[in-house]
């Protein structure tokens, strides 16, 4: 009897130290799943900074270069503009725009007189009337080829003769998107 009541605490011993590495292996891998968690967290934060920055960076980009590309083009058209009106050729302005307009991108055209006056439009419902009554009155007052990057983009150009003001030259512009839908909502 007295090697029985030896044999019990040694098995109740063994039975408690196996209690406690199992309870510490349970604690061990509840610790490697919390940080496996937080790492999971940490890096889906990190990744989301990254793919905004680059978003901003490519909308940069792309803003940099529709404005060079579209001051680039709105001034050779101003001259071609300029030459047909020299030669009194409205028709063929009109051809000008109709050609340029179904590109991708370009929303309307239109030629104001020094007096305001839309003369010729890509949508013919705004031929005739004020500019001002439905465009703003800014993108006339313009000196330069004027670019300004709101929805859709405002293009503007005087064009002139040697001696004088012979209308201005408006452009509005959609660009295309580089990002597509699916993601940019994301």
């Amino acid at each position: 009897m007295a090697t029985d009541q030896r044999t019990q605490p040694a098995n109740a011993t063994r039975e408690s130290n196996v209690q406690y590495i199992l309870y510490g292996v349970i604690g061990l891998l509840v610790l490697g799943v919390g940080y496996l968690l937080y790492r999971n967290t940490a890096l889906t934060n990190e990744f989301e900074r990254e793919r905004s920055s680059l978003r901003e960076t490519v909308r940069k980009n792309q803003l940099a270069n529709d404005r060079q590309q579209l001051l680039f083009g709105m001034k050779t058209f101003v001259w071609a503009v300029r030459n047909a009106m020299l030669q009194k050729k409205p028709g063929e302005i009109n051809e000008y725009f109709n050609t340029l307009v179904k590109d991708r991108g370009i929303k309307e055209m239109l030629l104001v007189d020094p007096a305001g006056q839309v003369t010729i439009s890509t949508n013919k419902k705004n031929q005739g009337i004020a500019f001002a009554s439905r465009f703003p009155d800014y993108l006339l007052q313009q000196q330069d080829v004027y670019f300004r990057a709101k929805a859709p983009y405002e293009l503007s150009a005087p064009v002139t003769s040697p001696n004088k003001r012979l209308g201005t030259l408006v452009m509005f512009y959609t660009p295309a998107s580089l990002v597509p839908d699916s993601l940019a909502l994301q």
